[in-house]
């Protein structure tokens, strides 16, 4: 006990020496006391070597590094003589303060995990990746130091070879610190979602982002498996590759469309995609604030239309008011753009959702010659239809066509609106059936006198016929045949089941009877048990 009490007090001493020239006061006695169960596994050199090895690690004017090292050198030597003897510890401190003549960070995080890595790959491995984080660290210590954090995790999920791939893909996107940041901090996670190559690929599309917006291309790099999972990585390049394209005229509808992309990839096509951003631009370039909005709502009303029918329509919408701000102005578009929903419900009550899509494809194919006719024609179609049928509306739009070739857009507006003087007799030349106002006085004279009180018809919104028990409402038109007789049979037999329910009163009820009519039938049949 004596003799070790003196072997012990004659290595502090000579410890307390060795530190001397760097330490003094409560810091060096802290680290007399640390590094003192070193001298038996490394030697009074082995430790001397270590100690002036920390202090060159760590930099002339990085104490406080130093410090911390030799602080921690009891338990890393620990985990390295696992590994190996004296000889390996010292190699390995020697071997890192080679790669601290670059950069201190990256050299200290590479001492730091030297043991997980000789697990892994051996000392030759470590010397390997010594040299990788040496040249990483030439361009950028950043990069090397959080790599060689994660260098252990790496070299287990894709080994070394790996960790030179993510090392090469980190030098070529690493103009942009705060998306080299992300992606280290991501390239676990995503390595275990995607894979190293997809990673590769994803990486090089965000940097792409990363030139016009950091925090989309972020933001991008944590969404891509979700948007890989939904529509694939070709999708997720035509979606980076038009925001990329938009960024150039509108760096904030990119990122913005970009942002909105995984809620609807998997709803609309990219072509639909592309459509919104144009028209977001040209509203932008006027007015920030209903941009914005219309953004913010975009998934809403595509949502809301694909309620009525498919991805072609959406796109078909989106692609028809995109046409009328380039060639009228962005407010108009906005205003269609807002109404579809109304408007595509009226149209649903003369067809289904191929015509609607048919009525929006017929008003773009007007708008690649006449946008302003167009919007006319598509907001007059339900009553065109109502009145003449699909074929109907397609003769009108093919006569404004003519009309706007000929004689001007203005005349041709006013056709389609029907405030020309040449509308009534085209119109009347083209309509199928039988029309409600051509026979309306008849059939009022006819439900007169089977009630025998007057009651009015009203026209009715869409195809059926009803009462509200004191007015019928009967179709615009009947078209169901093509004899004009039976069309009027048809009149009279809607009209007289709409008068039944008058005349054998199914309005007439009355709640106040409902007591007395109990109260007789309780008296003769009595009470139920």
């Amino acid at each position: 006990m004596i003799s070790n009490s003196i072997k012990k007090t004659y290595g502090t001493r000579k410890l307390k020496k060795l530190l001397n020239e760097y330490y003094e006061g409560e810091v060096l006695d802290n680290l007399v006391r640390e590094l003192y169960p070193l001298l038996d596994k490394v030697g009074y050199d082995g430790l001397e070597q270590i100690v002036g090895l920390c202090n060159q690690l760590a930099g002339d004017h990085s104490e406080r590094t130093a410090v911390t090292l030799l602080a921690e050198s009891p338990e890393l030597i620990d985990r390295l003589l696992i590994h190996g003897d004296k000889e390996l510890v010292l190699n390995v401190y020697a071997l890192c303060n080679r790669v601290a003549s670059d950069s201190e960070g990256p050299a200290v995080r590479l001492l730091a995990v030297s043991p997980e890595l000789i697990n892994r790959v051996g000392y030759e491995g470590l010397v390997q990746i010594a040299r990788l984080c040496r040249q990483i660290a030439q361009e950028d210590s950043f990069v090397a130091t959080r790599l060689m954090g994660l260098s252990p995790d790496l070299i287990d999920r894709v080994g070394y070879e790996g960790l030179v791939q993510i090392a090469r893909l980190c030098r070529q996107v690493a103009s942009d610190r705060r998306f080299i940041a992300a992606l280290l901090e991501m390239t676990l996670d995503l390595i275990d979602t995607v894979g190293i190559d997809v990673l590769e690929q994803v990486t090089l599309l965000c940097s792409q982002v990363a030139g016009y917006s950091s925090t989309t291309a972020v933001r991008l790099l944590g969404q891509s498996p979700e948007l890989i999972a939904k529509a694939g990585i070709d999708i997720l390049e035509q979606v980076v590759g038009l925001c990329s394209r938009v960024a150039q005229e509108d760096s904030f509808v990119a990122a913005r469309v970009l942002e909105l992309s995984p809620a609807l990839i998997d709803k609309v096509s990219p072509d639909c995609l592309e459509h919104l951003a144009e028209l977001c631009c040209l509203v932008n370039k006027d007015d920030s604030f209903i941009a914005a909005r219309m953004l913010d709502g975009s998934l809403e009303l595509v949502e809301r239309l694909l309620e009525y029918s498919d991805t072609e329509l959406v796109t078909t919408v989106y692609g028809f008011c995109t046409q009328v701000a380039q060639d009228i102005n962005w407010r108009t578009a906005v205003r269609l753009l807002g109404r579809c929903p109304e408007l595509i419900e009226r149209l649903l009550r003369y067809g289904d959702k191929e015509l609607v899509l048919n009525v929006y494809e017929l008003c773009s194919q007007v708008a690649r010659y006449n946008s302003r006719t167009a919007v006319s024609l598509l907001e007059a179609s339900p009553d065109i239809i109502g009145r003449a049928s699909y074929k109907g509306l397609v003769q009108v739009a093919y006569k404004a066509s003519e009309i706007a070739k000929h004689e001007g857009e203005e005349k041709a507006t006013s056709f389609v609106r029907g405030e020309s003087s040449e509308y009534a007799e085209f119109f009347e030349a083209i309509t199928e059936g039988l029309e409600l106002k051509r026979v309306k006085t008849v059939l009022l004279h006819y439900l007169n006198a089977l009630l025998g009180y007057r009651i009015d018809i009203v026209e009715a919104h869409g195809a059926e016929s009803t009462t509200d028990g004191e007015r019928i409402f009967l179709p615009v038109r009947v078209k169901e045949f093509e004899e004009e007789d039976m069309n009027f049979v048809l009149y009279k037999v809607l009209a007289t089941h709409e008068e039944a329910h008058l005349e054998y009163g199914s309005f007439d009820f009355e709640l106040l009877r409902v007591q007395g009519v109990v109260t007789k039938i309780k008296g003769k049949y009595g009470c139920a048990q």
